[in-house]
């Protein structure tokens, strides 16, 4: 396995993504709002944005109209989100769309690539089921990977990028990554991060809102 043959992998397990940003043309498809203290203060939740549901990549029948993205305050975890017609009546700045095409994490390509992934890990003493980590004797290749990953995804590439909607999740420290594969990510924030906060569609919960720490 090259790094080149590894970002083919990567390509081919692509989900529809999209970027918030400020700037941009045709509908508004969010609106982010700054952290209101008076709000935080009277409810113990803070509201971070309000998506327009239609511009969701996959978004469930359930989710027709604006979901706002609120984070629990108090506890520190969790959130909740709330579903309406139309956005708050509240100042915040419009973001638009920008389809753009991002790689997964490479673990999603150990877990999701095909057989000739499984037979590369598995010469290693890997198996699907773990995390990638610093131990795997392949991890130069990993790394080239991993550089191009970087370049696409905005929490590092610095790209003025507020939210996107859709895409792979984050391959952070939690324990849940794996958990989550298969469930339907709605948005991931980027700016006022940390935390940063991912607004999901599951199976079993509906609506789940995760706050995170890198």
């Amino acid at each position: 396995m090259t790094s080149d043959q590894l970002i083919a992998e990567g390509r081919q397990l692509m989900r529809p993504s999209l970027f918030l940003r400020p700037q941009g043309s045709g509908p508004v498809a969010a609106i982010w709002y700054d952290y209101d203290e008076a709000q935080v203060d009277s409810t113990g939740q803070r509201l971070w944005l309000t998506v327009d549901a239609r511009i969701v990549p996959g978004v469930p029948e359930v989710a027709k109209g604006c979901l706002s993205i609120f984070t629990d305050e108090e506890k520190c975890e969790g959130g909740r989100i709330e579903v309406a017609p139309s956005y708050p009546k509240r100042a915040g700045t419009a973001l638009y769309a920008h389809e753009v095409s991002v790689l997964p994490p490479i673990d999603a390509v150990f877990t999701r690539g095909s057989a000739a992934v499984e037979s590369w890990i598995r010469s290693y003493g890997w198996d699907r089921s773990e995390r990638y980590n610093d131990n795997f004797k392949g991890r130069d290749i990993v790394e080239a990977y991993e550089r191009v990953w970087m370049e696409e995804f905005p929490l590092y590439a610095g790209q003025d990028v507020y939210a996107s909607l859709g895409g792979w999740h984050w391959p952070g420290p939690d324990d849940d990554w794996h958990a989550l594969i298969d469930e339907r990510l709605i948005v991931t924030t980027f700016r006022d991060s940390e935390p940063s906060v991912e607004a999901w569609s599951t199976r079993q919960e509906g609506f789940r809102v995760i706050q995170r720490i890198t």
